[in-house]
Order: C-alpha cells, then structure tokens, then sequence
C-alpha cells in the first residue's frame, strides 16, 4: 500500500503519465497558469511559482483601496497555494510500482 492509498491502476497512470514528459509539463504550465496569470498562457510560456502574480492584486489598489496589510496577506496566501500545488505536482514522480522482492531459491542448483 502507498501513503496515498492509490490503487495499482492509479499508481500505473500516474507512472504512465509521468513518463510523458511533454504532457507533464503542459498540464504544469495549465495548472500553474490557472493559479498565477488566471489561465493566460501564451506561446513560449514555462510554468515558474516563482512568477509574480502580485502586480495584479496591488493595481486593484489604485481603483478600489485596499489596504497594505491586505494585499500582502492575499499575495501570502497565493504564494501558499501556489508553492503547495507545485510540491505536490513534483511529488507525482515519486509514485512507483513497487518493485517485486527477489526470492532465493532454496533449492542447491547445483545438485
């Protein structure tokens, strides 16, 4: 069993997947892209966290007054979401079959 409870026909999709290295990547830059440029994504894109998705929340700002402490909290928890999204899009690449255990015989091949 896994730490994530995923059946063997998961684990086998999600190593599938993984394989795929383009698909990977562009399901990444959707997801990341979703979260950070609010599902803009244009040709030459890479999905980056490290983007900063903060301009947009300050520019609300100068129309609507929003307090200081406010923007930063928000920008604080966006960065939140999106580093967990992230890990957790990374972790996806530690999910393996297990390996079968070798037996040894316990029979003299020799004999």
């Amino acid at each position: 069993m896994n730490k994530y409870n995923l059946t063997d026909l998961q684990v086998a999709k999600i190593e599938a997947f993984c394989a795929d290295t383009n698909m990977h990547e562009a399901v990444e830059k959707v997801l990341l892209a979703g979260i950070y440029e609010h599902g803009r994504v244009q040709e030459g894109y890479v999905g980056d966290p490290l983007v900063n998705g903060a301009y947009s929340l300050a520019s609300l700002a100068l129309t609507n007054p929003i307090p200081a402490e406010m923007v930063g909290m928000q920008v604080m928890a966006q960065f939140a979401g999106i580093n967990a999204m992230h890990n957790a899009f990374k972790e996806l690449n530690s999910i393996k079959t297990p390996k079968p255990e070798k037996k040894e015989a316990k029979v003299n091949e020799a004999e």
